[in-house]
C-alpha cells in the first residue's frame, strides 16, 4: 500500500473519512477503473486464497509471503484517486474478499466495520433538504433526531428526503422522542442510585 493511500486510510481509522472520500471523487464517472493498474490483469491475482475478513492480516502476509508482492505493487502504482475510489467502492459495496487499494481483505475488516458505523453528514443534510438518497440506519436516525430537535426544517421536505409520508415521519418523530425519554429516564435512575 502506498504511503499516500496509507495516510487517507489512517485518517479514516481516526474517524475522518473526508480525505478518502474527497480523493475518491477525483476519479469520477463509471469508467474510473480503466485507469487502475489491475485493469486487464488476472482477477485471481487479487483474490489470494487464505485471506478473508476473519483472518489475521499478519498471519496471511506470513503465509502468502512473496505471492502478495505483485498485486500489492500494482495497487501501489495506481493513481491515488483511483486507489481511493477502489477502496471507497469496496467499502460501499461491503466487499469482504480481495485486495483493494493495496489492502488485504483481512486488513480492510476493521475499516469496513468503521465505514458501516459512520454517519455521512452530506447524506444527512441532503435528506433534511428533501433529496432522496440512500441512507444507512445510523444516517436515517440522525435525520430524524436532527428534525426532531430543529423545528425549522419543513416536514414535507424531510419526509420526501426520507422517502416516507408526512404521517410516517411524525410517527418516527414520536418513536424517537419516546426512545430519548426512556434513555433519559434510565440515565436519571442510574445517577439517583449512585447518589444513594
Amino acid at each position: 500500500m502506498s504511503t499516500d493511500i496509507s495516510s487517507l486510510v489512517e485518517a479514516a481509522f481516526q474517524g475522518d473519512w473526508s480525505p478518502l472520500i474527497e480523493e475518491s471523487r477525483n476519479a469520477p464517472g463509471k469508467h474510473w477503473a480503466e485507469e487502475a493498474r489491475c485493469a486487464n490483469q488476472d482477477i485471481n491475482l487479487f483474490v489470494p486464497l487464505g485471506d478473508g475478513p476473519r483472518e489475521d492480516p499478519e498471519i496471511v502476509k506470513h503465509k502468502l509471503g512473496v505471492s502478495l508482492n505483485r498485486p500489492r505493487n500494482l495497487c501501489a502504482s495506481c493513481p491515488l484517486s483511483v486507489a481511493a475510489r477502489c477502496l471507497v467502492e469496496s467499502l460501499r459495496d461491503d466487499d469482504e474478499f480481495g485486495i483493494r487499494a493495496g489492502l488485504l481483505a483481512s486488513e480492510r475488516s476493521a475499516l469496513r466495520a468503521a465505514w458501516q458505523g459512520r454517519v455521512n453528514e452530506e447524506a444527512v443534510q441532503a435528506a433534511l433538504h428533501g433529496s432522496t438518497t440512500v441512507l444507512s440506519r445510523l444516517e436515517r436516525n440522525a435525520v430524524i433526531a436532527r428534525f426532531t430537535g430543529e423545528p425549522s426544517f419543513e416536514p414535507a421536505t424531510v419526509a420526501r428526503g426520507l422517502g416516507v409520508t408526512h404521517e410516517y415521519l411524525l410517527k418516527l418523530v414520536r418513536r424517537h422522542r419516546q426512545k430519548s425519554q426512556s434513555v433519559s429516564a434510565a440515565s436519571s435512575s442510574v445517577h439517583s442510585a449512585d447518589a444513594a
